[in-house]
């Protein structure tokens, strides 16, 4: 927040204020619209909202305010390169009443400041003349400048003298900048407020007629009762919900996949009132604040529930913003409401890999007594701070609601877990079984995770039953080996230890090198913030072996290498080679699928 000149003379000084108004100056027009930022980062551009938070994919779904101003600016960069340390700022004004005041025929986009980073740091903000080039080249409206050059002492007097609310006439702000420098940039007669800048120092003075408006608008609030309401249905909905298997290509269109399914159910259980004003479900807005953006919005379910009425979208907008941050008590929300709700906003980001830091004030103090006496449990709070530390956070509040589990029916027979990829199965995986078998004395369950819920792309992936048949081979064929072999939904800790028991007792688990954290994690969460579902033996451990035959086995199929094939893969799999090579071509398109009416 900027400082007044009422504000520099206190904490600087008269004479640093005189200092500052003695030289050249530049007097801009603060506009009341929407502000974004946009860079250049590693060749693309991005944008960011005033306060430098990104404007991600949830953002733009939650109003698509920001969507003609992403593309169009896009339009308007063109082929025009921005170097890679500066950072643009602008006023976008989307129509005639953005926000408060009303204007006529301003420019959508206003270059207001550039600015160059180092480090992430601003180190440097350009002057108006380089602004302007920016604003030519970028084929934007100029800085909103309404004075350049040095001030009368008439002029720094009637400036001081409203900031100081020295003033006895009914002249506001406006009124005076008029009269001082002929003109206003928006010609209104309410203005939000003045920048005066000299080269490297930046002040503002506030209209005293704004913040009147502003006020009225602020009190013109409507009850939170009913937003509290649906935060409350939300957590007796969330107990009895299951995070379905999804897979996304990011962190944000998996959280936003996670909303809809949540939106989805929630709206199966609980009637929605179609006929109540969506206005109570909404925080207050002012002006043009825009409406869901659909555009991003893939299930269909939830785009055919949304078509329903206004109140669908506003209680779908409310879960998509508030499962993001953790909230504090208020309202109908009291203190054990909220951490509930707050558990289940750590669940839904974890899975996500979207990590939250949490907020002492928000969650109550880490409680350092442990549910599980699991050696990686205890390997993991030995650690420097990372996520777990969240973790332990929700399972202190996890304990006022759940008591351990007590009940688990163990595996009668100890077994290895082996889980990993099959494209295909090579010696080193098979030297790899060899070792867990050798160091911990147990036989070996094979496990791979199915490919049927996994987004089709750039990356070839064997079907389900060749997957099978190859596990069967090789289970068949090395019985002093393997106890078992299952083909799971995911990489999923409970579904790997439901399908062994009660049969197998897990010992240890060996994955690919780069799933051990994911394991880990899960491990935590399970016996330390749910209460020990899972009940591990005291020495079960996580491990991971790297397959390094894998390159070489995808290589020799991609390639149509039979010899080199047979090099990389145990004897088991070798009879597989003409099925894998029929699917890897129809997957390239060597072999075209007939397609049958």
């Amino acid at each position: 927040m900027l400082n007044t000149l009422s504000q520099i003379s206190e904490k600087k000084g008269q004479q640093y204020l005189d200092n500052f108004l003695s030289q050249e100056l530049i007097i801009t027009e603060k506009i009341d619209t929407y502000r974004i930022l946009f860079e250049n980062i590693e060749g693309t551009i991005r944008f960011f909202k005033k306060d430098n938070t990104p404007i991600n994919l949830i953002e733009r779904v939650l109003s698509d305010l920001y969507e003609d101003a992403i593309d169009e600016i896009i339009i308007l960069i063109g082929e025009t390169k921005l170097p890679k340390d500066h950072v643009f700022g602008l006023y976008v004004v989307p129509n005639d009443r953005p926000i408060r005041i009303p204007y006529n025929n301003l420019p959508k986009y206003i270059l207001t400041d550039v600015s160059r980073k180092e480090d992430g740091k601003i180190v440097e903000s350009f002057g108006y003349d380089e602004v302007k080039d920016w604003a030519s080249l970028l084929c934007m409206a100029r800085p909103p400048v309404i004075f350049e050059g040095k001030l009368s002492d008439l002029q720094k007097n009637e400036l001081l003298s409203y900031d100081r609310k020295e003033y006895t006439d009914r002249n506001n702000l406006s009124e005076i900048i008029t009269n001082l420098f002929e003109r206003t940039y928006s010609k209104q007669d309410i203005i939000e407020g003045i920048i005066i800048q000299s080269k490297d120092k930046l002040a503002q003075i506030t209209s005293y007629e704004f913040g009147i408006l502003d006020e009225a608008y602020q009190k013109n609030s409507t009850s939170r009762d009913f937003y509290d309401i649906i935060l409350i249905n939300l957590c007796s909905f969330m107990d009895k919900y299951n995070i379905p298997i999804l897979e996304s290509d990011n962190s944000d269109s998996l959280y936003l996949a996670i909303i809809c399914d949540i939106f989805n159910g929630y709206c199966s259980m609980f009637k929605l009132d179609e006929s109540l004003d969506p206005q109570y479900l909404n925080p207050p807005s002012f002006g043009h604040f825009g409406v869901l953006n659909k555009r991003f919005i893939e299930n269909k379910e939830t785009l055919e529930l949304l078509e329903k009425s206004q109140v669908y979208e506003s209680v779908f907008k409310i879960m998509l913003a508030s499962f993001r941050k953790y909230k504090k008590p208020y309202g109908l929300l009291d203190e054990s409401i909220v951490q509930k709700f707050n558990t289940y906003v750590y669940l839904i980001n974890n899975y996500s890999n979207k990590f939250m830091s949490l907020n002492e004030s928000v969650i109550p103090k880490i409680m350092d007594e442990s549910r599980s006496d699991n050696i990686v449990i205890d390997a993991v709070k030995k650690r420097q701070p990372t996520d777990i530390d969240n973790m332990r956070v929700i399972a202190s509040i996890q304990k006022t609601f759940q008591a351990k589990f007590s009940d688990v029916t163990k595996g009668t027979q100890k077994c290895g877990i082996y889980i990993t990829s099959f494209c295909p199965f090579t010696n080193s995986q098979m030297e790899n079984v060899r070792q867990i078998n050798n160091m911990w004395k147990v036989p070996v369950v094979l496990v791979a995770v199915s490919n049927k819920y996994k987004i089709d792309g750039d990356r070839f992936k064997l079907s389900d039953d060749l997957i099978k048949a190859e596990m069967k081979s090789l289970v068949d064929g090395n019985r002093d080996l393997f106890a078992a072999f299952l083909m799971i939904d995911s990489w999923n800790l409970v579904e790997l230890f439901e399908y062994c028991r009660p049969d197998y007792e897990p010992m240890v688990l060996i994955t690919d090198t780069d799933k051990k954290s994911e394991m880990t994690l899960q491990l935590y969460f399970e016996e330390e913030v749910m209460g020990g579902r899972i009940n591990v033996e005291k020495d079960f451990n996580i491990g991971e072996i790297e397959n390094k035959d894998r390159l070489g086995g995808m290589r020799s199929i991609e390639d149509g290498n039979a010899s080199h094939f047979m090099e990389v893969t145990p004897k088991m799999v070798h009879n597989y080679y003409d099925n894998m090579m029929n699917e890897y071509k129809n997957w390239n398109g060597r072999v075209l699928n007939i397609i049958k009416n």
